[in-house]
């Protein structure tokens, strides 16, 4: 093998085989911890960095932002130990919002590892815990002090021995001490199956570090970027989103410059942070963000590693909502900083129409503490809105972007607290209208479980309650997340001032939710009337809606359509739409 050179061959085996490795890790991670949110949600990351702090690969179900955070937290290990201060056996633990994945409930643990004494590499883990102290009512906080434990970087493990003061003050600061000292633990071992079977793999190749196969991945993948953002025409291309989440509107104004071969993204103009509500974003997470809408966009079938994003610069200025600075309250960062995606999208629609998707409906984030004799009880439950359609498929339903978490089935999310589902169901109509149909929104509404001696509190945090997903191209939006409290939507007032704090103390009563939908892509007068009539079929659409939005008219008592008045109906809409819809 040459010393300055892999040959192709060679290289994909070893890039394939580092990608499995941290499949492995995922595996590990998933089968040892103890939440729902990482054994069922799969809301966690897994990646392998080399010895400068670049991410080299990362497993599959690696959630995308986090593959962003972990190789900044590792060169701030660097920046802050020193690359001679750390040892084998170290192993370090943090959650700071701005030095990692930008709230505190992801923890993220990294473990150096080494070959004749030299590092050579940092296997890194991040998961969403069960619980870090803090406020329950999350709408009502106003800085990072109420929201909860802080751990500052710092070692988990120091040569290999456990930093039980660590894990002691993280427990006495948690509801959940078990659960999350657990998760904590399973990190390491995740970690530790990366390391060992990534130096088996040096071993086995004769390789003396990673830095060869690094510098071969990321070199190409840059490549390959600089040609995919080369092939669109330079210029500065606009987008501006609003928000509101709270008692108030706000934007997100984005500003994409395509420069030969370099991008550079800039939210000037976007609102500034925000005193209360945890909507706050981090700009770690403002990064992430980004750089997973680009990457999605322009180069979707290279691995993702740190040379895909060199090409990619971005910035927002200080104190806005997308760079929030101390002690801002972020736990509920994902309510803003998920548009960041859309946000990027459209600007991109300008100059890329057929790769890009409409807007997409949200995660509700749904979480249960139940509290009786026998002590706390507590879930996470996690649920997908519609994805947005694009210019060759309907949006899917009931699928989280740009997070990709999974939901907690129901079965495991009743066994973990005393609640009855209710129901859980897709929402007819929800999906924007438009030549492909933007994917379908879902309801769910929870009671206390009849017999059960206590009470819970439900907190729901629904992104896009106010401002629905957009369409593209002549596409509809899709319909707006809502907040249930027995059946009824809640009034704005509400939602600001209760819907982070629900209480079922009463089987009778019930909370709730709808997650928003996806927008549709192009006119919805151009989808195929077969389409429209199988829609219709599988209760997707209504026949009311399909005559109204798709100028479908079916045949009375059959799903079949009248010929002849569906072709007026849609000629007749044709007149009316505008051109620049077309």
């Amino acid at each position: 093998m040459p010393a300055d050179r892999l040959d192709p061959l060679t290289l994909e085996i070893l890039w394939q085989r580092l990608i499995t490795v941290a499949d492995q890790m995922s595996t590990t991670l998933a089968r040892t911890a103890f939440s729902t949110t990482i054994t069922a949600s799969n809301d966690y990351g897994c990646v392998l960095i080399d010895a400068d702090a670049r991410c080299i690969a990362h497993a599959h179900r690696s959630l995308p932002i986090f593959n962003r955070t972990m190789p900044y937290t590792t060169g701030i290990i660097l920046e802050k130990f020193g690359r001679e201060n750390i040892k084998p056996g170290d192993v370090f633990i943090s959650n700071d919002p701005w030095q990692n994945a930008g709230h505190n409930p992801d923890i993220t643990v990294i473990t150096p590892f080494f070959k004749g004494g030299t590092l050579v590499g940092f296997a890194a883990s991040i998961a969403h815990h069960a619980d870090v102290g803090g406020a329950i009512d999350t709408n009502q906080v106003t800085d990072s002090f109420e929201e909860g434990l802080l751990i500052p970087l710092t070692h988990l493990y120091r040569a290999g021995a456990l930093n039980q003061t660590a894990l002691d003050f993280i427990a006495a600061n948690v509801r959940l001490p078990t659960a999350v000292i657990g998760d904590i633990h399973a990190q390491a071992a995740a970690n530790q199956t990366g390391a060992e079977r990534c130096l088996a793999l040096l071993d086995e190749y004769n390789l003396p570090d990673l830095s060869l196969v690094s510098r071969e991945i990321q070199d190409r993948s840059e490549r390959a970027m600089r040609a995919a953002i080369a092939a669109l025409p330079d210029g500065v291309y606009h987008s501006k989103v609003s928000v509101d989440e709270l008692d108030q509107p706000l934007q997100i104004v984005c500003t994409l410059a395509v420069r030969g071969d370099e991008i550079h993204i800039d939210f000037a103009g976007t609102s500034p942070q925000q005193p209360r509500g945890a909507i706050n974003v981090t700009f770690t997470f403002t990064h992430g963000q980004i750089s997973y809408a680009l990457k999605a966009t322009l180069l979707p079938d290279v691995p993702g590693n740190d040379g895909c994003y060199r090409p990619i610069q971005a910035s927002a200025p200080p104190g806005c909502i997308l760079n929030a600075q101390r002690p801002a309250s972020v736990s509920q960062r994902h309510r803003i900083g998920a548009h960041i995606f859309g946000a990027v999208l459209q600007a991109l629609a300008e100059v890329l129409p057929a790769r890009v998707i409409a807007g997409s409906g949200f995660l509700v984030s749904t979480r249960v503490f139940a509290t009786d004799s026998g002590g706390i009880k507590h879930s996470y439950l996690f649920s997908a809105g519609g994805m947005g359609a694009n210019a060759g498929a309907d949006g899917i339903s009931s699928v989280q972007t740009p997070a990709l978490a999974g939901a907690v089935p129901v079965e495991l999310f009743e066994l973990a607290v005393p609640i009855l589902t209710r129901c859980r169901e897709f929402i007819t109509d929800s999906g924007g209208a438009g030549r492909q149909r933007g994917g379908l929104a879902q309801r769910m509404e929870l009671q206390l479980l009849p017999g059960f001696d206590g009470a819970a509190t439900v907190s729901v945090h629904a992104a896009g309650q106010n401002v629905p997903p957009f369409g593209l191209r002549g596409g509809q939006g899709g319909a707006p997340a809502e907040i249930l409290r027995d059946g009824a939507v809640l009034s704005r007032a509400e939602k600001v001032q209760r819907a982070s704090a629900l209480s079922l103390d009463d089987p009778a009563s019930s909370v709730g939710f709808q997650t928003a939908a996806g927008g549709g892509y192009g006119p919805p007068a151009e989808r195929p009337v077969e389409a429209v009539c199988a829609d219709v079929r599988d209760g997707f659409v209504s026949r009311e809606a399909a005559a109204e939005y798709y100028g479908v008219l079916l045949k009375p008592g059959s799903l079949q359509p009248d010929a002849g008045a569906t072709a007026a109906r849609r000629a007749a809409m044709a007149a009316k739409t505008p051109p620049q819809a077309q």
